[in-house]
């Protein structure tokens, strides 16, 4: 059943992302992140991802205030902090920006799996 495997894509994306996103800035900022998103786009912040990835960027803009500074930041230090249990380059955001929904979903989806298999292992 292909709506069950995406169920279970998205799940596995939502924690990565919540993971990822929490132990860089904050128990709960993904919360809130997930919050802008649905309020803003009537989608979960996982969701837009995989599905409207350039309006990620949109979420994460009215969740830190419109700072822009703010958000070169967190993309900054998400991708490295990737980067660092992942131990390769990754250029996350820059495909979410070109919003090829195709290629953000594999590289998402590689990464969250990744991402997972390395932190059960520690």
């Amino acid at each position: 059943n292909s709506s069950a495997a995406s169920d279970v894509y998205k799940r596995q994306v939502e924690w990565f992302l919540e993971t990822v996103i929490n132990s860089i800035i904050g128990a709960l900022f993904y919360t809130v992140l997930d919050f802008h998103a649905k309020m803003n786009t009537g989608k979960g912040f996982a969701e837009l991802i995989l599905e409207e990835p350039r309006r990620v960027h949109d979420a994460l803009f009215m969740a830190l205030n419109r700072d822009e500074y703010a958000l070169e930041m967190i993309e900054r230090v998400m991708e490295r902090h990737i980067q660092k249990v992942l131990k390769r380059p990754i250029n996350l955001f820059e495909v979410i920006r070109d919003n090829d929904v195709q290629k953000v979903r594999q590289i998402i989806l590689s990464l969250a799996r990744e991402y997972i298999a390395r932190t059960e292992r520690r």
